[in-house]
């Protein structure tokens, strides 16, 4: 059992996380299944970061990365091919910090409007597409708590991700 976030849309009922039917991930636009990986581009391995350790300190018990922080695996888009695996994967995109999915959408450029979801969750039996920048996949069992996004805290994330960056 693992404790892990994720942005929920505003409006939306959290506890549809907790239904079957809405527990799964698809890529995020890009190539489409059977392409050339752009993650890997096409090698079939990439440099993982996992920005809830780098953000909050190192951890051997983080569901990421396992103390690891910073590695290289087989990349999780195209699981080593060098060819995308688009499908959807049976389980929800979370991270282990709140900290590491501000960080994560900043980067990405992705809305922060909506409801930070703390989850209690199975961790899923096939990886997250951006398992690289720390993400996981879960199966969401329970809600432990929800709150807005605090805008003060994105600035926060900001300088601690730069910070980070540097190390």
């Amino acid at each position: 059992m693992v404790r892990c976030y994720r942005l929920h849309p505003a409006g939306q009922d959290p506890r549809l996380l907790l239904e079957e039917e809405h527990q799964h991930t698809e890529p995020w636009g890009g190539a489409e299944d059977g392409e050339r990986c752009d993650k890997c581009r096409g090698g079939g391995r990439t440099r993982f970061e996992c920005w809830s350790c780098l953000l909050t300190g190192t951890s051997h018990s983080c569901p990421s990365c396992r103390g690891r922080v910073r590695y290289e695996s087989k990349c999780p888009v195209c699981r080593g091919t060098g060819e995308v695996d688009g499908q959807p994967r049976h389980g929800l995109t979370a991270f282990p910090t709140a900290e590491a999915l501000y960080r994560y959408r900043l980067a990405s450029e992705s809305s922060l409007v909506g409801t930070l979801v703390e989850l209690e969750a199975e961790p899923a039996d096939d990886v997250d597409f951006d398992a690289d920048q720390g993400a996981i996949l879960v199966i969401p069992t329970a809600i432990q708590s929800t709150r807005t996004i605090e805008p003060d805290a994105l600035d926060t994330i900001r300088s601690l991700s730069e910070t980070a960056s540097e190390r």
